[in-house]
């Protein structure tokens, strides 16, 4: 099963990178949990007084490439609090 890391990149604070990684079946596994995270990451910053739109979720394979980029400010609507799910895996802007 394929492993992927789930990496949090900070607006002008770096990246916290994710060393263990996960195994997920296919990359859109992974990307349906980098969503899931996504809204318990945003409380947690805002409980640090941290603009949750200020930070995104990397996900790489195994050979280090970047499959999706989910960007905090473009998934969640804040005049309703959920997310939006036009966020787009890298690969998918690169074929298009």
């Amino acid at each position: 099963m394929p492993r992927f890391f789930f990496h949090i990149c900070s607006n002008g604070n770096g990246r916290s990178c994710d060393d263990l990684g996960l195994d997920f079946p296919s990359v859109e596994t992974a990307c349906s949990e980098a969503l899931r995270a996504a809204q318990g990451l945003k409380g947690a910053f805002a409980a640090r007084g941290e603009d949750p739109r200020d930070h995104a979720i990397e996900i790489e394979n195994e050979a280090g490439e970047v499959v999706l980029h989910l960007s905090f400010s473009e998934i969640f609507d804040d005049s309703v609090g959920v997310v939006i799910p036009h966020s787009r895996k890298i690969q998918d802007r690169e074929e298009a």
